[in-house]
C-alpha cells in the first residue's frame, strides 16, 4: 500500500500553518480530506483569550512547484474561483515555500471575484509577491493578519511602517500609510515621512489616501484627525503650506472626477485646495500652466471659480494662521 505521493509535502505546509494559527490561541480546524472541495481547514480568531465571531477558511499549498523568488502561484479551476468568490467564509490562500521554511497568503476570494469579472472567467494561476506584509509566521499572524481580518491597522512599529511607506511595493506602500495613519498619527514623524513620500513618490505610485491623510492631518470637520497634539500638528502644518502648484497639481491628478461636493474624494481633500492665502493663486498657476495636464487644469479651474463665488466659505479651510482681510481677491 502506498501513499499519495505528495502527501508527505502537504502535511509540512498545514502543520506549518497549524502550528502559527495554534501558537497564536486561535483555533484550527482541519477539514476531513473526504470533504476537501476547496478548503483545507478553518481558523477561529482569538485575541488575548476572547474568542471573536470570526471565522476565515483556508486552501493550503506546499512545494516548491508553487514558489518562484520573489512570487507564489495558487493553481485554480473555474469551479474553485466561483466557490471561493462565493463561500459565506473568506477564504485565505496559503503557499509554503519549503526552502525558505515560510507561508505567504493571498485573499483568495477578492482574486477570484476579480478573475470571474473577467471576460473568460475560466481557470487559472492565481500569482501573488511574497510582500513583507503578506508572510504567514508567528509574529506576523498575530500583528498584521489577525488585525487586517478583524478589520483594524496592523500592529507596527513606527519606524516599519515608515519603511513600508516608503516601498516601492503599492500594496506594501499602501499599508504602511494605513497602519502610519491609524497607530503613529500623534508623532511628528509620520507626517514627516508621509509629506516627504508625497512629494518624492511619482504619480503613479500614489494614489488618493496620501492626500487625503495629509488633509485629515490639516483638519477636516468630516473625516479630521482631531486628536493630533497641537504642537505635533503644528509642525506638520508648517511643512503642508510649502505646498505649491507642483504638489497641489499631483493631489489633483489623484481626484477620480471633478466632483468637489460632500461626501466625493474631492471635498475630503479641501483644505489642500484652500490651506493658505496663496491657495488662489496657486490655482490660477496650474489652470494656466501646460506643464499640467489638461484636465488637472480643468479642476484647477473649477475650484478656483468656486473660490471666485463663494470667498467666505472658502475661508473656512485656511490654515496658515492669516486674517480673512489678507485672502486676496481674484
Amino acid at each position: 500500500m502506498k501513499t499519495r505521493t505528495n502527501f508527505s509535502r502537504e502535511r509540512v505546509g498545514v502543520n506549518h500553518v497549524r502550528t502559527i494559527v495554534e501558537n497564536a490561541g486561535c483555533f484550527f480546524k482541519e477539514v476531513d480530506l473526504l470533504y476537501d472541495v476547496g478548503h483545507d481547514a478553518s481558523v477561529v480568531l482569538v485575541v488575548d483569550n476572547h474568542v471573536h465571531a470570526k471565522e476565515i477558511a483556508l486552501q493550503i499549498k506546499s512545494g516548491s512547484s508553487y514558489v518562484k523568488s520573489n512570487q507564489c502561484r495558487f493553481p485554480a479551476s473555474s469551479a474553485h474561483l466561483d466557490y471561493w468568490a462565493k463561500h459565506d467564509l473568506l477564504t485565505l490562500g496559503v503557499v509554503y515555500d519549503p526552502e525558505e521554511q515560510v507561508a505567504y497568503w493571498v485573499d483568495l476570494r477578492e482574486e477570484s471575484k476579480a478573475r470571474l469579472r473577467a471576460p473568460s472567467g475560466s481557470g487559472t494561476s492565481i500569482s501573488f509577491e511574497k510582500s513583507a506584509w503578506n508572510r504567514f509566521d508567528r509574529d506576523q499572524f498575530s500583528s498584521i493578519l489577525v488585525p487586517l481580518l478583524l478589520g483594524e491597522a496592523p500592529l507596527l512599529s513606527l519606524d516599519t511602517a515608515c519603511e513600508w511607506l516608503n516601498s516601492a511595493e503599492m500594496s506594501t506602500h499602501h499599508l504602511g500609510l494605513r497602519i502610519l495613519c491609524a497607530r503613529h498619527r500623534q508623532s511628528i514623524w509620520t507626517w514627516q515621512s508621509i509629506i516627504g513620500a508625497f512629494r518624492a513618490r511619482p504619480l503613479d505610485a500614489l494614489t488618493a489616501a496620501t492626500p487625503i491623510a495629509i488633509a485629515r492631518m490639516l483638519g477636516h470637520d468630516d473625516v479630521g484627525f482631531h486628536d493630533i497634539p497641537q504642537s505635533v500638528r503644528g509642525d506638520a502644518v508648517a511643512l503642508a503650506l510649502d505646498f505649491g502648484p507642483d504638489e497641489i497639481a499631483k493631489a489633483l491628478a489623484l481626484v477620480e472626477d471633478s466632483d468637489f461636493e460632500r461626501p466625493s474624494l474631492g471635498y475630503s481633500m479641501m483644505p489642500l485646495w484652500g490651506m493658505t492665502v496663496r491657495s488662489p493663486q496657486i490655482l490660477a498657476s496650474i489652470m494656466g500652466s501646460v506643464r499640467f495636464d489638461g484636465e488637472v487644469r480643468r479642476r484647477a479651474a473649477g475650484l478656483l471659480g468656486w473660490y471666485r463665488n463663494e470667498p467666505e466659505w472658502w475661508r473656512f479651510w485656511l490654515r496658515d494662521g492669516s486674517d480673512k482681510t489678507d485672502r486676496p481677491s481674484l
